[in-house]
């Protein structure tokens, strides 16, 4: 079995499927109208609990909104892959048709502990053209009672794992081995963090959920100076989230951060105030004018006259209302 780069893998056919749904989803800032999400936490309770990073893409509610049924491009979204090609002669799967969810949990690597990434893709495959799929690229392995592909990577985890959890979901886990897969389940959200601001994006289509690693300290830096107070109010924050809601006829985009105290919120909410401020005064000066594509330039003027930047207790969220009026501008870029 060949195990260079150019292996054709059911991995790397997943994971440009994932590569896809996020060009997909970008492309799909829509007018939303009766999408609705499906229940985010019964997908996420099949992942081990406690990851920092999660990651939750809800494409059904994507391809029911009223943008993608009458969006002005209806071209399919090509995927530069060789290997996901092969991956959809194979087995006939197309992400844009019979995608329908995907939840993605992220852990970083900690000392002599590698990174560990689990993700689960729930939709409609062929069983058994995937096996057959696998059975040519990978190799076949038997885990916790299940048939197990894994497949060469060429990273430092070596392989990645494969298994279908039924007919309609299938399950990655970086690494040579599924038992991360069934560790440290939890229907608590309570005791597992990420898990339980998931929980609070009701109707979200999609969201990235991360908690902000540690910034060290800068000698060099004086405690009075910009840089200083800008890291220690970096340094507040403690969780992320973007999410993303079909509104009606508009997209709501939302950015929070969590911070560890309602002193450093408030500072961020009036730092980003000033940036918007200055941003939009950039905008409007005749040199910004006369250098950028008009409609790029409209297009950042309504965002920035747009965002509501708010602060609540520990939390600043920057709320952005996407109308249809978005993709008039957006067109108008494309070479006549």
């Amino acid at each position: 079995m060949r195990t260079s780069g150019k292996t054709v893998r059911l991995s790397a056919g997943v994971a440009a499927t994932t590569i896809a749904a996020v060009l997909l989803l970008y492309g799909s800032f829509q007018r939303g109208a009766t999408a609705q999400a499906s229940p985010v936490p019964e997908l996420i309770s099949a992942l081990p609990a406690g990851a920092p990073t999660l990651v939750y893409v809800d494409f059904a509610a994507v391809r029911s909104s009223s943008f993608y049924q009458h969006r002005p491009d209806k071209t399919p979204i090509a995927v530069p892959n060789q290997d996901y090609a092969d991956f959809v002669s194979s087995t006939g799967f197309d992400f844009e048709k019979d995608l329908d969810r995907v939840v993605i949990a992220s852990w970083p690597a900690s000392g002599k502990e590698p990174r560990k990434n689990v993700a689960i893709a729930e939709g409609r495959f062929d069983r058994a053209k995937i096996r057959d799929y696998a059975t040519r690229k990978g190799k076949l392995d038997h885990q916790q009672g299940r048939d197990v592909f894994l497949f060469p990577t060429g990273d430092p985890m070596g392989f990645v794992s494969v298994t279908f959890l039924d007919e309609h979901r299938i399950a990655l886990v970086a690494g040579p081995s599924i038992a991360l897969l069934f560790t440290g389940h939890s229907d608590d959200p309570s005791v597992d963090p990420a898990r339980e601001r998931a929980a609070r994006l009701d109707g979200a289509a999609a969201f990235l959920i991360t908690h902000v690693p540690p910034i060290p300290d800068n000698p060099g830096a004086g405690a009075a100076t910009p840089a200083a107070q800008f890291l220690g109010m970096a340094r507040s924050v403690q969780w992320i989230t973007l999410a993303v809601r079909p509104e009606g006829d508009d997209l709501r985009l939302s950015l929070e951060g969590e911070c560890d105290n309602s002193t450093d919120a408030l500072q961020i909410k009036s730092a980003l105030e000033l940036l918007r401020m200055l941003g939009r005064a950039g905008l409007d000066s005749p040199k910004t004018q006369q250098s950028m594509d008009p409609a790029a330039l409209a297009t950042l003027q309504t965002l920035l006259t747009n965002a509501d930047v708010t602060q609540a207790a520990e939390r600043v969220r920057i709320l952005v209302e996407l109308t249809p009026d978005i993709f008039k501008l957006s067109e108008k870029r494309k070479p006549q």
